[in-house]
Protein backbone atom coordinates (compact mmCIF):
# COMPACT_ATOMS: atom_id res chain seq x y z
CA UNK A 1 0.00 0.00 0.00
CA UNK A 2 1.07 3.78 -0.65
CA UNK A 3 0.47 6.81 0.23
CA UNK A 4 -2.40 7.68 -2.32
CA UNK A 5 -4.06 4.49 -1.51
CA UNK A 6 -4.15 5.56 2.29
CA UNK A 7 -5.83 8.72 1.35
CA UNK A 8 -8.81 7.16 0.37
CA UNK A 9 -9.52 5.81 3.70
CA UNK A 10 -8.19 8.04 6.42
CA UNK A 11 -9.42 11.41 6.47
CA UNK A 12 -7.45 13.19 9.10
CA UNK A 13 -4.20 14.74 8.18
CA UNK A 14 -2.73 13.55 11.65
CA UNK A 15 -3.93 10.25 11.04
CA UNK A 16 -2.21 9.89 7.90
CA UNK A 17 0.64 10.99 8.79
CA UNK A 18 0.80 8.36 11.39
CA UNK A 19 0.43 5.64 8.91
CA UNK A 20 2.73 6.78 6.91
CA UNK A 21 5.61 6.35 9.25
CA UNK A 22 4.05 3.69 9.96
CA UNK A 23 4.37 2.08 6.52
CA UNK A 24 7.73 3.15 6.57
CA UNK A 25 8.41 1.21 9.43
CA UNK A 26 7.17 -2.02 8.19
CA UNK A 27 8.52 -1.67 4.60
CA UNK A 28 12.17 -1.12 6.31
CA UNK A 29 11.67 -4.45 8.42
CA UNK A 30 12.85 -6.67 5.51
CA UNK A 31 15.74 -4.32 4.77
CA UNK A 32 18.71 -5.16 7.02
CA UNK A 33 21.09 -2.12 8.11
CA UNK A 34 24.97 -2.02 6.42
CA UNK A 35 27.62 -1.25 9.12
CA UNK A 36 31.34 -1.38 8.04
CA UNK A 37 34.27 -1.72 10.68
CA UNK A 38 36.84 0.32 9.19
CA UNK A 39 40.21 0.98 11.46
CA UNK A 40 43.31 3.88 10.79
CA UNK A 41 46.67 3.71 11.01
CA UNK A 42 48.05 0.16 11.47
CA UNK A 43 48.36 0.05 15.31
CA UNK A 44 49.31 -2.92 16.67
CA UNK A 45 46.52 -3.38 18.93
CA UNK A 46 44.18 -3.84 16.50
CA UNK A 47 45.66 -6.81 15.25
CA UNK A 48 45.93 -8.58 18.63
CA UNK A 49 42.86 -9.22 20.63
CA UNK A 50 40.75 -7.03 18.62
CA UNK A 51 41.09 -8.89 15.44
CA UNK A 52 40.53 -12.14 17.61
CA UNK A 53 37.08 -10.89 18.85
CA UNK A 54 36.02 -9.22 14.60
CA UNK A 55 37.18 -13.62 13.71
CA UNK A 56 35.12 -15.20 16.83
CA UNK A 57 32.18 -13.06 15.45
CA UNK A 58 32.96 -13.38 11.57
CA UNK A 59 32.57 -9.70 11.04
CA UNK A 60 34.78 -8.34 7.86
CA UNK A 61 36.72 -5.32 8.42
CA UNK A 62 38.65 -2.94 6.63
CA UNK A 63 41.76 -1.37 8.05
CA UNK A 64 43.44 1.49 6.85
CA UNK A 65 47.13 1.48 6.76
CA UNK A 66 49.90 4.32 6.56
CA UNK A 67 52.54 2.69 3.77
CA UNK A 68 55.44 4.30 5.53
CA UNK A 69 57.84 1.78 7.53
CA UNK A 70 58.03 3.46 11.06
CA UNK A 71 57.59 1.39 13.77
CA UNK A 72 55.23 4.05 16.26
CA UNK A 73 52.58 6.29 14.57
CA UNK A 74 53.32 9.48 14.46
CA UNK A 75 56.86 9.88 16.12
CA UNK A 76 57.24 13.50 14.95
CA UNK A 77 54.66 14.33 17.79
CA UNK A 78 56.26 12.31 20.40
CA UNK A 79 55.37 9.32 20.63
CA UNK A 80 58.38 7.04 20.16
CA UNK A 81 57.81 4.70 23.21
CA UNK A 82 53.83 4.20 22.21
CA UNK A 83 51.10 3.91 19.35
CA UNK A 84 53.35 1.09 18.16
CA UNK A 85 52.08 0.08 14.26
CA UNK A 86 52.28 -2.01 10.84
CA UNK A 87 56.55 -1.25 9.99
CA UNK A 88 56.01 -3.64 7.20
CA UNK A 89 58.34 -6.21 8.45
CA UNK A 90 58.43 -9.83 6.77
CA UNK A 91 56.62 -10.68 9.99
CA UNK A 92 53.70 -8.09 8.79
CA UNK A 93 53.63 -8.82 5.79
CA UNK A 94 53.11 -12.48 6.36
CA UNK A 95 50.25 -11.69 9.20
CA UNK A 96 48.17 -9.69 6.65
CA UNK A 97 48.27 -11.75 4.23
CA UNK A 98 46.29 -14.02 6.54
CA UNK A 99 44.30 -10.90 7.67
CA UNK A 100 43.47 -10.46 4.13
CA UNK A 101 42.84 -14.50 3.54
CA UNK A 102 40.11 -13.98 6.53
CA UNK A 103 37.95 -11.83 4.78
CA UNK A 104 38.97 -8.49 5.94
CA UNK A 105 40.05 -5.51 3.71
CA UNK A 106 43.27 -3.63 3.79
CA UNK A 107 43.24 0.44 2.30
CA UNK A 108 45.91 2.87 2.14
CA UNK A 109 46.10 5.57 4.75
CA UNK A 110 48.73 8.08 2.91
CA UNK A 111 52.35 7.26 2.84
CA UNK A 112 53.29 9.37 5.85
CA UNK A 113 50.44 10.22 7.46
CA UNK A 114 51.93 13.91 8.18
CA UNK A 115 50.36 17.14 8.01
CA UNK A 116 53.17 18.75 7.19
CA UNK A 117 54.37 16.75 3.95
CA UNK A 118 50.84 15.13 2.85
CA UNK A 119 49.40 18.76 0.95
CA UNK A 120 53.10 19.34 -0.51
CA UNK A 121 53.37 15.74 -2.31
CA UNK A 122 49.38 14.67 -2.80
CA UNK A 123 50.10 12.77 -5.58
CA UNK A 124 52.87 10.80 -3.95
CA UNK A 125 50.35 10.27 -0.73
CA UNK A 126 47.62 8.60 -2.83
CA UNK A 127 49.33 7.25 -5.90
CA UNK A 128 52.63 5.40 -4.38
CA UNK A 129 50.88 4.21 -0.45
CA UNK A 130 48.78 2.42 -3.28
CA UNK A 131 51.33 0.66 -4.95
CA UNK A 132 53.88 0.15 -2.12
CA UNK A 133 50.86 -1.59 -0.52
CA UNK A 134 49.66 -3.41 -3.24
CA UNK A 135 53.27 -5.01 -3.89
CA UNK A 136 53.92 -5.70 -0.53
CA UNK A 137 50.61 -7.66 0.04
CA UNK A 138 49.97 -9.16 -3.41
CA UNK A 139 46.46 -7.92 -3.44
CA UNK A 140 44.47 -5.13 -5.02
CA UNK A 141 43.69 -2.28 -2.72
CA UNK A 142 40.53 -0.19 -4.17
CA UNK A 143 39.94 1.96 -0.74
CA UNK A 144 41.62 5.17 0.89
CA UNK A 145 41.13 7.01 4.25
CA UNK A 146 41.66 10.47 4.41
CA UNK A 147 44.14 10.85 7.38
CA UNK A 148 43.15 13.54 10.10
CA UNK A 149 39.48 13.50 7.97
CA UNK A 150 40.55 16.80 6.73
CA UNK A 151 43.27 16.21 4.28
CA UNK A 152 40.49 15.37 2.08
CA UNK A 153 40.77 19.30 1.26
CA UNK A 154 44.05 18.60 -0.57
CA UNK A 155 44.18 14.75 -1.24
CA UNK A 156 40.68 14.21 -2.70
CA UNK A 157 42.24 14.51 -6.66
CA UNK A 158 44.98 12.73 -6.47
CA UNK A 159 42.94 10.10 -4.65
CA UNK A 160 40.57 10.10 -7.07
CA UNK A 161 43.04 10.34 -10.46
CA UNK A 162 45.19 7.02 -8.50
CA UNK A 163 42.45 4.35 -9.30
CA UNK A 164 40.85 4.21 -5.70
CA UNK A 165 37.15 2.93 -6.36
CA UNK A 166 36.05 4.70 -3.14
CA UNK A 167 37.20 6.94 0.19
CA UNK A 168 36.38 7.42 3.06
CA UNK A 169 36.12 10.75 5.14
CA UNK A 170 34.18 11.39 8.14
CA UNK A 171 33.52 12.07 11.21
CA UNK A 172 29.71 13.27 11.24
CA UNK A 173 28.40 10.41 11.89
CA UNK A 174 25.66 10.26 7.92
CA UNK A 175 24.01 7.60 6.33
CA UNK A 176 23.26 6.62 3.56
CA UNK A 177 20.25 4.79 1.54
CA UNK A 178 20.96 1.02 0.36
CA UNK A 179 18.92 1.78 -2.37
CA UNK A 180 20.36 4.71 -3.54
CA UNK A 181 21.70 7.92 -2.17
CA UNK A 182 22.24 11.07 -4.26
CA UNK A 183 23.96 12.33 -1.24
CA UNK A 184 26.88 9.95 -1.07
CA UNK A 185 30.00 11.29 -2.79
CA UNK A 186 31.40 7.64 -3.43
CA UNK A 187 35.44 9.62 -2.75
CA UNK A 188 34.16 11.45 0.49
CA UNK A 189 32.18 8.91 2.59
CA UNK A 190 31.10 10.00 5.76
CA UNK A 191 31.58 7.92 8.73
CA UNK A 192 30.89 7.62 12.80
CA UNK A 193 34.11 8.26 15.37
CA UNK A 194 33.99 5.78 17.90
CA UNK A 195 34.06 6.20 21.31
CA UNK A 196 33.84 3.93 24.43
CA UNK A 197 30.22 5.12 24.90
CA UNK A 198 28.10 4.25 22.37
CA UNK A 199 24.49 3.03 21.75
CA UNK A 200 25.48 0.28 19.71
CA UNK A 201 21.62 0.40 18.53
CA UNK A 202 22.36 3.87 16.92
CA UNK A 203 24.52 2.23 14.51
CA UNK A 204 21.27 0.12 13.25
CA UNK A 205 18.90 1.62 10.97
CA UNK A 206 16.93 -0.35 8.81
CA UNK A 207 17.93 0.41 4.88
CA UNK A 208 20.25 2.60 5.52
CA UNK A 209 24.37 2.33 5.67
CA UNK A 210 26.53 3.49 8.09
CA UNK A 211 30.57 3.33 8.38
CA UNK A 212 32.10 3.48 11.78
CA UNK A 213 35.99 4.27 12.61
CA UNK A 214 37.95 3.05 15.21
CA UNK A 215 41.27 3.94 15.93
CA UNK A 216 43.66 2.74 19.18
CA UNK A 217 42.20 -0.15 21.42
CA UNK A 218 43.36 -0.84 24.91
CA UNK A 219 44.73 1.87 26.52
CA UNK A 220 46.33 5.87 25.47
CA UNK A 221 49.57 4.03 24.50
CA UNK A 222 47.83 2.16 22.56
CA UNK A 223 46.92 4.98 20.06
CA UNK A 224 44.59 7.84 19.28
CA UNK A 225 40.59 8.13 20.56
CA UNK A 226 41.11 4.45 22.48
CA UNK A 227 38.34 2.70 23.56
CA UNK A 228 39.24 0.00 26.30
CA UNK A 229 39.50 -3.64 24.69
CA UNK A 230 36.16 -4.47 27.34
CA UNK A 231 34.14 -1.94 25.39
CA UNK A 232 35.17 -3.04 21.99
CA UNK A 233 34.29 -6.37 22.88
CA UNK A 234 30.72 -5.37 24.62
CA UNK A 235 30.33 -3.08 21.41
CA UNK A 236 30.54 -6.07 19.18
CA UNK A 237 28.74 -8.57 20.91
CA UNK A 238 25.88 -5.83 21.08
CA UNK A 239 26.14 -5.58 17.20
CA UNK A 240 26.51 -9.80 17.24
CA UNK A 241 23.08 -9.29 18.51
CA UNK A 242 21.60 -7.53 15.64
CA UNK A 243 23.49 -9.46 13.44
CA UNK A 244 21.55 -12.79 15.03
CA UNK A 245 18.21 -11.03 14.50
CA UNK A 246 18.47 -10.46 11.17
CA UNK A 247 18.29 -6.19 11.45
CA UNK A 248 22.28 -5.65 10.11
CA UNK A 249 24.81 -7.25 8.13
CA UNK A 250 28.41 -6.23 8.33
CA UNK A 251 30.57 -5.38 5.09
CA UNK A 252 33.86 -4.41 4.66
CA UNK A 253 34.26 -0.76 3.41
CA UNK A 254 34.68 -1.52 -0.26
CA UNK A 255 31.52 -4.02 -0.43
CA UNK A 256 29.29 -1.58 1.48
CA UNK A 257 30.15 1.23 -1.36
CA UNK A 258 30.21 -0.98 -4.07
CA UNK A 259 26.51 -1.99 -3.33
CA UNK A 260 25.31 1.43 -2.78
CA UNK A 261 27.32 1.97 -6.22
CA UNK A 262 25.00 -0.32 -8.02
CA UNK A 263 22.13 1.05 -6.31
CA UNK A 264 22.77 4.71 -7.92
Amino acid sequence: MNGIELMHWVDDEEAFRKCVVLLDEVNTMDRPALVSLTFDDGLRCQFGRTLDILNQHGFPATFFLAANRDSTHEPWYGHINEWWKIDWSEEDISALKKVLQAGHEIGSHSVTHNLDKMWRQPDDEARESKRLIECRLDTKVSSFAYPYYRSHDYLFAAVKSAGYEQARGGPRGSYYVVSGDSSLDQFNVDCRQISGYENVSGWVRPGFWHVLTFHGIGGDRDGWAFITDEQFSAQMAQLAKFRASGAVEVVTFKEGAARLRKAN
